[in-house]
């Protein structure tokens, strides 16, 4: 019942809810894995899941099964950490999470430059949502992930990195970049949200907080710009935008640490809008490796 395969199995299967789903992520045939469970099952003398119901849920059994399960994976995952700080940064693993576009735009010198300086570490980057993302925090998944303030609750350390402005972004030929000649001035001008009335626009599906600005600021200006495309992250959001189908908000980092094959034209807000604070964030309980701290060094400096 504490075998790591037989664990693994039971988490898999309470993550997809399914033994069909479970067994392809686990690359074993879904009989095996059924037997898997059912030989656990027997063991204990109870069921782990409610097989009546799609998605399978746990039972009162199954649900202190999961609650051990994961302290034992994240014992293992602690006891991999540790030990692997006593190599002094010789071998080990790190794991960031992050979103695509702080993957694109953030992360890519710092990694260059680790690898460089720690070649014998191996690195991952797990890209989720950002809700995603603090679930794997919680669960020790990943050694940090790169969330923005305020975080969840206590359950969480978080070491700040940066402040993220909100920057407007405009289709070199449009009639308000083509005001300036249709290249970038610096410092970038100012601009009302407010003018953006009915203009085109490229909005971010509401699971991205970037949408949650957006529905503030056309709230506090009475603006409702013609939402256009609703886009799944602010990089797909931006190219759009640098094709002319409409206008679009965007953060100062991606602006400056996008490869741009010809960039927008940005404008400054004259709306007040709270800068986002991102940090690395990571479980309070948790060891925090020296991997991941040389790591965090490098993206603060």
């Amino acid at each position: 019942m504490i075998d790591e395969h037989e664990w693994r199995s039971v988490l898999q299967v309470a993550e997809d809810g399914t033994f069909s789903a479970a067994a392809k992520h686990l690359f074993v045939s879904q009989p095996s894995l059924s037997q898997c469970i059912k030989k656990i099952e027997t063991e204990l003398g109870e069921h782990l899941f409610d097989r009546s119901q799609t998605p399978l849920q746990l039972t009162p059994a199954g649900e202190v099964y999961v609650d051990k399960a994961r302290r034992i994976q994240r014992l293992k995952q602690e006891i991999i950490k540790e030990t692997a700080d006593l190599s002094e940064l010789r071998s080990g693993n790190l794991c960031i999470g992050s979103s695509r576009t702080r993957s694109s735009c953030y992360l890519t010198k710092p990694i260059i430059e680790f690898h460089r300086n720690y070649p014998g570490i191996h690195l991952q980057v797990c890209e989720h949502s950002l809700h995603e993302l603090k679930e794997d925090v919680l669960a020790g998944t990943v050694d940090f992930a790169l969330l923005y303030e305020p975080l969840p609750d206590a359950s969480f350390a978080a070491i700040p990195l940066l402040k993220e402005r909100t920057l407007l972004a405009v289709p070199m030929d449009h009639p308000l970049a083509k005001k300036y000649g249709g290249k970038q001035v610096l410092p970038y001008p100012t601009l009302s949200f407010a003018r953006l009335h009915k203009e085109p626009f490229i909005r971010l599906q509401s699971t991205r907080r970037m949408s949650k600005i957006f529905s503030e600021l056309c709230q506090q200006t009475q603006c409702e710009p013609d939402v256009v495309f609703e886009a799944n992250s602010i990089i797909d959001a931006a190219e759009l935008c640098t094709a002319g189908l409409g206008i679009t908000l965007v953060t100062d980092m991606l602006v400056r640490g996008w490869h741009w094959r010809q960039a927008p034209f940005f404008f400054e807000l004259e709306e007040q809008v709270e800068e986002r604070q991102l940090v690395a964030a990571y479980g309070r309980n948790q060891h925090l490796s020296h991997a991941a701290k040389s790591f965090i060094a490098l993206l603060k400096r």
